[in-house]
C-alpha cells in the first residue's frame, strides 16, 4: 500500500522535551497520551496485493485529516512477512533461532502500523473508527493500543515500588 507519508509531531503539549528533569513543569501537565494503531494482516496483503487507487486515496485522506488534526505521529506500512525474520529465543538460555518467513497469519502478523497523539483512549477510539476499510478483501481487523510512556512509569508507585523492592534483592 502507498500510503501518503505524513510525520507531524505537537510540540508543547506536555511530551518530554530534552533536559527535562523529574521537577521540570513539563512532567506536571501531561494531556495526551499516544495510541498504535495496529493494521493486521490479510491473506492479500502477505500475498502482496496492492489496494485500488480508491482506497488508496481515501486511506491517504484520512492520514492528512489525522496529520491536520495535529495528532498524527506515523503512519507505516510494512512488507509480507515473506521479506522478514523471525528471531526466537528459548525459555531457558540458549542461542537465539533465526527462521525466514513467511510466517503463519494465525501468529498476529501486521501489515502496517498508525500512532496518534489523543487525549483520550475514547478519542482515539473515535478517530480508528473513522479509517476507510478496504472492501472485497475478508475481514479487517485493527487492533488500537496505549503504548507505554516511560516518564509515567517512574512516577507511577506500583513501579517505584518494585523498583525498590529489587533494588533491596539485590
Amino acid at each position: 500500500m502507498s500510503i501518503l507519508r505524513l510525520r507531524v509531531r505537537r510540540s508543547g503539549r506536555g511530551r518530554l522535551r530534552a533536559g527535562c528533569c523529574q521537577s521540570d513543569p513539563c512532567l506536571k501537565e501531561r494531556a495526551f497520551m499516544r495510541y498504535l494503531l495496529i493494521f493486521k494482516s490479510t491473506a492479500f496483503s502477505e500475498a502482496g496485493v496492492k489496494y485500488d487507487q480508491d482506497f488508496s486515496a481515501r486511506r491517504a485522506a484520512y492520514a492528512k485529516s489525522l496529520a491536520n488534526a495535529g495528532i498524527l505521529l506515523a503512519d507505516e506500512s510494512l512488507l509480507p512477512s515473506s521479506s522478514g525474520l523471525r528471531i526466537t529465543y528459548p525459555p531457558d538460555v540458549g542461542e537465539a533461532k533465526v527462521a525466514a518467513g513467511p510466517f503463519s497469519a494465525e501468529n498476529g502478523l501486521m501489515e502496517g502500523f498508525l500512532i496518534m497523539d489523543a487525549r483520550s483512549m475514547e478519542e482515539a477510539t473515535d478517530w480508528a473508527l473513522k479509517l476507510p476499510v478496504p472492501k472485497g478483501r475478508g475481514e479487517v481487523a485493527i487492533e488500537l493500543r496505549q503504548l507505554v510512556d516511560p516518564v509515567e512509569t517512574y512516577h507511577d508507585p506500583i513501579i517505584l515500588a518494585m523498583e525498590t523492592n529489587l533494588r533491596e534483592q539485590i
